[in-house]
Parts: C-alpha cells; sequence; structure tokens
C-alpha cells in the first residue's frame, strides 16, 4: 500500500517570497563583505583602547580582585597581591606600567 496525501494542496500566496534568489557568486561577496565588517570591529576595539593609553594619557586599569562564578562571591585583593599581579601580568611586560 501506499500512502497518498489526501489534504488539498495550499492554495499560493499573493505575497512575494521572503528568500532572495542570489547566485553563489554573489553569496561569496556577501560572505566577503561581512568578515570586513566583522574584522574591522575586531580592530577597532583595541585601537580605541591603545589610542586612549599612548596618546590620550589613559591610565591601564588594576584588577581589584576575583570572581568566583560557582558561587559568586568576590575576593577582594590587598594593595600588596594588586601590585604583584599588575607587575607580572603580559600586558605590563608588552606596554610597560603605564
Amino acid at each position: 500500500m501506499t500512502a497518498t496525501n489526501t489534504h488539498p494542496p495550499k492554495p499560493k500566496s499573493s505575497y512575494k517570497s521572503r528568500s532572495a534568489n542570489l547566485t553563489p557568486e554573489n553569496l561569496r561577496k556577501i560572505r566577503g563583505y561581512q568578515m570586513i565588517v566583522g574584522g574591522a570591529i575586531f580592530l577597532l576595539i583595541p585601537g580605541i583602547e591603545l589610542y586612549r593609553r599612548l596618546y590620550a594619557g589613559g591610565e591601564r586599569k588594576i584588577q581589584q580582585g576575583e570572581f568566583n562564578p560557582l558561587d559568586g562571591s568576590k575576593k577582594e585583593w590587598d594593595d600588596e597581591t594588586k601590585i604583584k599581579n599588575f607587575k607580572e601580568s603580559w600586558l605590563t611586560k608588552l606596554f610597560g606600567e603605564r
């Protein structure tokens, strides 16, 4: 036995389809533009921070403590630990203490 569809066909809608008919070449171009914009965002945000720190005289923020996501507790560091972690970080080694 074969199963037959007993439902009547759906009437065609007068609205245009929401999907665009794009060729693979146009899809590649669109994907390329998306990657350019995405890459620009990853360059813009660090660039703003570097400009603020190097040319606008901004100071780097020092980490004040740790957050434990398991129980939601915050552990505040004393001044000695803050300075030790600041001087040992790779950002301080790369950009200096400024």
